[in-house]
């Protein structure tokens, strides 16, 4: 999944590759379903790419790049795994995962990173069983990107609780069961959510802070 030509950013670069090599992103998915959230991957790819290289910033390392873009892939598998697993999967283990979409998207991009409350959880949930595969990603990228646009700029999605921000909170060490199948031992989300708000302040960098979670995604 190479960059666009001309794209002179190296962060970018590194971050688009480490989503390029796990396979996990795509695992169960067709390819008119996995090219959709890919091309989500790389829109946030340059996004938290830009924001590393901005001038207001402390220089990152490829270290910090790197870790940035184990974080972002492990949110697009955890977003496929909600949709690839719902039907073998029982609430409490959605519910776990999505909370570990919550704890991964603040990793990302700070306090203000979309995430989904308990309700809307419960409630996506309760609507899943309605719709395809195709439409559930589309969802969830869309309420998982910052502002609420998708890269088509489509934010009306049928049958997707609203997006809400929520209050900063430690993200849980990742441990994949050794098996291959997605772990259930994501921790629990903080409580509670806030309004929309700003995007980070000048100077958050995505990864920094949470440096123990430096294990493979695959």
């Amino acid at each position: 999944m190479p960059t666009e030509a001309g794209d002179s950013n190296p962060w970018v670069q590194q971050i688009t590759d480490v989503i390029a090599e796990s396979e996990k992103v795509r695992e169960g998915l067709h390819d008119d379903e996995a090219m959709p959230l890919i091309d989500w991957g790389t829109a946030q790819a340059k996004t938290l790419g830009a924001r590393l290289a901005a001038p207001d910033t402390p220089p990152p390392s490829a270290e910090q790049a790197a870790e940035t873009g184990y974080a972002l892939a492990r949110l697009m598998t955890r977003i496929n795994w909600v949709v690839t697993y719902r039907a073998k999967k029982d609430a409490d283990w959605l519910t776990r995962t999505f909370h570990k979409i919550n704890d991964l998207s603040r990793e990302l991009h700070g306090p203000y990173a979309p995430t989904f409350s308990d309700d809307e959880i419960a409630a996506w949930i309760a609507a899943q069983p309605s719709q395809s595969n195709g439409e559930l990603l589309q969802g969830l990228m869309t309420r998982l990107t910052p502002g609420g646009a998708t890269p088509s700029g489509s934010t009306d999605v049928p049958g997707q609780p609203e997006m809400s921000a929520a209050p900063d909170a430690p993200a849980a060490p990742d441990t994949p069961d050794p098996s291959g199948t997605p772990d259930t031992s994501d921790s629990p989300d903080a409580p509670g959510s806030t309004p929309s708000a700003p995007p980070p302040a000048p100077g958050f960098l995505p990864g920094r802070g949470d440096t123990h979670e430096q294990e493979s995604i695959d």
